[in-house]
């Protein structure tokens, strides 16, 4: 996995410990479908920081520049952005 993208400590914490899980013990889940339950965890609200989201509401890198529509995100996903989720790609052996 890697990213070129400045990233927010805590919500990759989180991810991260996300994707891991279902890889280990019996379940053996590829990377692909890991990192995609893990993504979409977070997308969704169900998964929440780790430790103290200091950089949770602020601005994207580039984002008080841009003149895209500003992102409002819902309430009971305040990391939908795709800030926090979107940054990691998968490299190599994906299975």
């Amino acid at each position: 996995m890697a990213t070129l993208w400045s990233v927010a400590d805590a919500t990759t914490a989180s991810l991260l410990a996300s994707y891991y899980e279902p890889r280990g013990g019996d379940s053996r889940m590829s990377k692909a479908p890991a990192m995609r339950q893990a993504q979409l965890s977070l997308l969704s609200g169900t998964l929440k920081p780790t430790g103290e989201p200091s950089d949770r509401g602020a601005v994207p890198p580039g984002g008080a520049q841009s003149t895209a529509p500003r992102f409002t995100a819902p309430a009971n996903a305040p990391y939908a952005h795709p800030y926090y989720w979107a940054p990691f790609v998968l490299m190599g052996n994906w299975r």
